[in-house]
Formats: C-alpha cells, structure tokens, sequence
C-alpha cells in the first residue's frame, strides 16, 4: 500500500497503478485565525472540519483538480479542502475550515454538514479568551 500526502498545488495526477477497489482519501479542512488584539484576551481560530471517502473511481493518468486549505490570517476563516472538483460543492470529498475568532469569542468548527464524503466530522470549536 502506498501512502500520498499533497500538501500544495492545486492538481495531482492518477498513478498508473491506481486501484479503484482499495484506496481511501481523507482531507481535513484549515483552522480559522485566532483574534489579534492589544487587550490580550483573544479567542482562537475554530478547527477545520474532516471528510473522508473510499473506493473513489479514478482514471489513471488523469489529472485531478484540489484544493488544500490555508489556516486563517487573524479573526477570518480558514480555507476548504477538497478533492476532484472546481468547488467543495463539486468534489469527490472536501471539508470545510473552521471560522475565524471574533474578539474574545472563539470560532466554531468547520461544519460536517458542509462536508463532501462518506464519514465526515466537524472541526472543534476554539476557546474564547480569559480576563487579562
């Protein structure tokens, strides 16, 4: 069995010995940004979610278009992930980011709902900031 981790781009090419009867492809969304502020009791950034599928019917050779998420810069969103698509909407399998901090509220997790693929579990939910 052979392993792949894409970490960049935004194509992968099908090897030659593709199965398409035993292969599983798992993708996990990027965490949103914690608050930046000067008060010093910020929230973090929520987690991304996790969507996973197996047995995905691919041609070999052919090039697949992905996506790998982007953790969020301060208070925003992190980035979808997916897979063998234009959009998470219409990939194989992807997992939406979690959601930025807003102040000292933390951001909620990347929705499983939002999720493409066979198993799919939402991103945790980030702390809100203490008392400084």
């Amino acid at each position: 069995m052979t392993t792949v981790y894409l970490t960049s781009g935004t194509t992968w090419t099908v090897p030659s010995d593709w199965n398409n009867a035993a292969n599983t492809i798992e993708t996990v969304g990027a965490g949103g940004g914690g608050a930046s502020s000067t008060g010093g009791a910020d929230g973090g950034g929520g987690g991304g979610a996790y969507s996973r599928i197996t047995n995905l019917t691919l041609t070999p050779g052919a090039s697949i278009t992905i996506q790998i998420g982007a953790g969020g810069a301060a208070s925003t969103a992190g980035t979808d992930t997916w897979f063998n698509g234009a959009s998470l909407a219409a990939s194989s399998v992807g997992a939406k980011g979690g959601a930025g901090a807003s102040g000292a509220s933390g951001g909620a997790g990347g929705a499983s709902a939002s999720g493409i693929g066979t198993t799919k579990n939402s991103g945790g939910a980030a702390g809100s900031g203490g008392g400084g």
